[in-house]
């Protein structure tokens, strides 16, 4: 008897067929990469660990399977049947915000402008106007839309007496095309927060920099801002730079950010 058919006579699936089947769907999605290598540096994922969801002998953190579905067009169900047997999300009608409404004509995307790829921004703290965040984002287009998704490093407590350590949070948005730039509408998948934000092409003849204002949609706090400059720059494909950037994002100083940047990050007064 097939892990399949056990599901089905069984009310509680074992884990091992459970493993299995998501093993296949793997193996199946990846008939047509041509690197699994560079697969993983894509997603984020470490190449061994990867074998082991592959080979069915593990399960992947639920974070994991996020950037797994995500990349792949697919949901959560790979993790219970079949491929064959799991509906594909349908781009004509899947909501790429989590039912954000962005209705009415919009102008046609100039993508030669903001090509798809990974970028790499910088912002002024919302709530310590003397440091700075840089974070990482990939920007591609789905059908006629443009997609952002943004990940913010922060630095979280845990318990009492242990020490500090890093929690990134993602953003997924909508960028839409305006007449001198771009405006982006994003969100944290988790709550209503959202953030509003518009970039300019170019900053000081520097044409694979992009710089803006972002506000954060929140009530007035006397401890937090809620508008701030941000710069963004788009990164050459270099799999290898990716990773050497994103383990340098997160908060940093002011004076340790590049001088174009500061300088820009500095056109907006604090405590807006």
């Amino acid at each position: 008897m097939g892990c399949l058919e056990r599901m089905k006579n069984s009310a509680h699936p074992n884990p091992s067929d459970l493993r299995m089947i998501l093993g296949n769907n793997l193996r199946r999605l990846c008939n047509d990469v041509s690197s699994i290598s560079e697969l993983c540096r894509t997603i984020g994922v470490n190449r061994t660990q990867f074998n082991r969801y592959l080979t069915g002998t593990a399960f992947p953190r639920p974070d994991i399977l996020f950037r797994i579905c995500h990349h792949f067009g697919v949901d959560a169900n790979i993790l219970l049947r079949p491929l064959d047997q799991t509906p594909r999300p349908d781009p004509a009608t899947e909501a790429p915000l989590h039912g954000l409404p962005l209705s009415g004509v919009q102008r046609p995307f100039d993508h030669y402008m903001l090509p798809d790829g990974m970028y790499r921004y910088w912002r002024k703290s919302f709530r310590q106007p003397n440091r700075a965040y840089q974070g990482m984002a990939q920007i591609r287009t789905f059908g006629e839309t443009k997609l952002w998704k943004g990940y913010d490093i922060h630095d979280a407590a845990t318990r009492p007496g242990t020490r500090r350590f890093s929690r990134s949070t993602s953003y997924d948005g909508m960028l839409i095309q305006q007449f001198d730039g771009f405006a982006l509408m994003s969100r944290t998948p988790y709550n209503d927060l959202m953030n509003v934000t518009f970039f300019e092409y170019g900053l000081d003849a520097l044409p694979d920099y992009y710089s803006g204002i972002s506000f954060v949609t929140r009530r007035r706090l006397p401890e937090a801002n809620r508008l701030t400059a941000i710069v963004m720059q788009r990164l050459p494909t270099d799999y290898g730079a990716w990773l050497g950037w994103a383990r340098v994002c997160g908060s940093l100083t002011l004076d340790s950010l590049p001088s174009v940047v500061l300088g820009a990050l500095n056109r907006i007064p604090d405590r807006i």
